[in-house]
Order: structure tokens, then sequence, then C-alpha cells
């Protein structure tokens, strides 16, 4: 679908990616309404009224990016947070939408997962948990509505260079050797696939091949993912060591990588 003429609503438009998402999806000739977190308030808080205004008013395009991730041991997460913004917010913008899209036969919707979720990280559990859930939903609802003119995408960003991975999340891709690429270059990749009409979008090299090799031999990704446990024990057990769950908030929208949206230290905004 051209992005000419078309109404976008995006969520997670203040992040790292959703900055120069916006900006080349106006430059294409979208008129994009963007969640404004620090006009509008907290998403998850405010998930009812703003399914509400979707329903009412359904734009042709539906992105799903806002998300936060937590670099941590499993037991120090706040998995409803993390589900929450990750996984349960956009399947209830998907279903505000829904009702007008099929009635006119037309409209796309647009999920901003992670490499994460095909390749599930150490210390970043209830993100790839939901990442997971995110690209099973998507899945499945393309198949659910084939036919009707309504196209769902999932795309895939592998670790991007924004706030989702500073600090000990960083630190990790650092000493892995884990590639993280430009928010700039991933916001064009997501445009492109909208504008071809792309549905499964796996960002990165040797990503898509270890995605594979997870689906068909689980195991031995879990060996090639010792070294990524250990060094993440290292960097957590100066100061997590004797922790307590912490509350987790969301802060104005960010991812993929992660968006993508790889690992961190704390919950951030999705920049997917």
């Amino acid at each position: 679908m051209l992005l000419d003429g078309k109404i976008v609503f995006v969520t997670g438009a203040t992040g790292g990616i959703g900055v120069p998402l916006v900006k080349l999806m106006r430059a294409r000739g979208a008129h994009v309404i963007a969640y404004d977190r620090t006009s509008q308030g907290n998403l998850m808080e405010n998930i009812d009224t703003t399914c509400k205004t979707l329903r009412e008013n359904t734009p042709d395009i539906l992105i799903n990016l806002a998300g936060i991730n937590d670099f941590n041991r499993a037991e120090h997460q706040n998995y409803d947070a993390l589900v929450t913004l990750n996984l349960l917010v956009p399947m209830r913008l998907c279903q505000a939408v829904l009702p007008a899209m099929r009635a006119r036969d037309h409209g796309q919707i647009v999920n901003i997962g992670s490499m994460v979720g095909l390749i599930p990280l150490p210390h970043v559990t209830g993100y790839a948990a939901a990442k997971s859930g995110l690209k099973g939903f998507s899945d499945a609802l393309r198949r659910e509505l084939h036919g009707t003119g309504v196209m769902v995408q999932h795309i895939a960003p592998r670790a991007v260079q924004t706030s989702m991975n500073s600090g000990k999340a960083g630190i990790l891709n650092n000493r892995t050797g884990t590639t993280e690429d430009s928010p700039d270059n991933i916001a064009r990749r997501i445009v492109d696939a909208i504008e071809r009409d792309e549905t499964d979008v796996r960002i990165g090299w040797p990503e898509r091949f270890f995605a594979i090799l997870h689906a068909v031999l689980p195991r031995m990704v879990d060996k090639g993912l010792r070294k990524n446990a250990i060094i993440g024990e290292e960097i957590l057990a100066p100061k997590n060591a004797n922790t307590v769950p912490r509350k987790v908030t969301m802060i104005a929208p960010n991812q993929n990588i992660g968006h993508d949206t790889g690992p961190q230290t704390s919950a951030r905004s999705h920049n997917t």
C-alpha cells in the first residue's frame, strides 16, 4: 500500500525509530497521527479511550511500535507491564480497527516485533515472551483475514542504536559482538515493507539464519547462547544480586528493535 494520501496511526512515534519513521512517512505523503505520551498520557492506562477513538476514526494503516524492555534476571522483571505494552496493547488496538477495515475491504496492520521474539535471549524473558506472542498473533490474524482486503504485517528488527540498547544492554551487545542498526535504516526498511506489502520481515543476517536454526534445532541454539547468559550474569551481578522486583514504568515511546530492540537495564520505550 503506497503511503501517499493514507491516514496512519502510530504508537511509539517519539522514540528512536519512531521519529525518523514518522518523518519518512510524511515525506511520502502520509497523514500521520502519532500517539504522544507527553500530551495524551500512558498508553497502557488509556487503552480503552484510544481504542474508542480508533473505532470511531479508523485509519488506513495502524502501526504498533511502542514497547518496553527490561534486561534483568527473570525474578526481577515486571511481567505485567512488559506483556501489557508489548503484546496486549497491540492486540487491543488491532481489535479496535478491524470492524471498519473489514467493512470497507481494505486496511493495513503493521506490528513491529523483534528478532528476540524469534531467538529468545537470556535476561529478557518478559520481552521475549511478549514479542514471541506478537509474532504468533500476527500470523494467526493474517491467516484469519485472508481474502478480506485487510493485510497484517510483522516486522522484526534486530538490535538498534537507541536508548533501549544503552547502559548495561549496550555493554552486553558490545561484549557479545551484537550488530546494532541505525534507527534511520530501520525506519526506511519499515516504510519499504509497508509499501511493498511484505508480510513477514526479518531484519539482519545472521539473525535470520539463527531464527530458522532455533525453530529446527533449539538445543543447538541453547549451547550457542550460553556465552550470552554468562556475560549477562557478570553484568547484572554487582548491582542486582540482592534486589527485589521493581515497578516498571513506560517512558515516552521507543525495539525494536530494541524495536529491534535488544535487551536493556530498565524499562524503556521501544525504539524497536
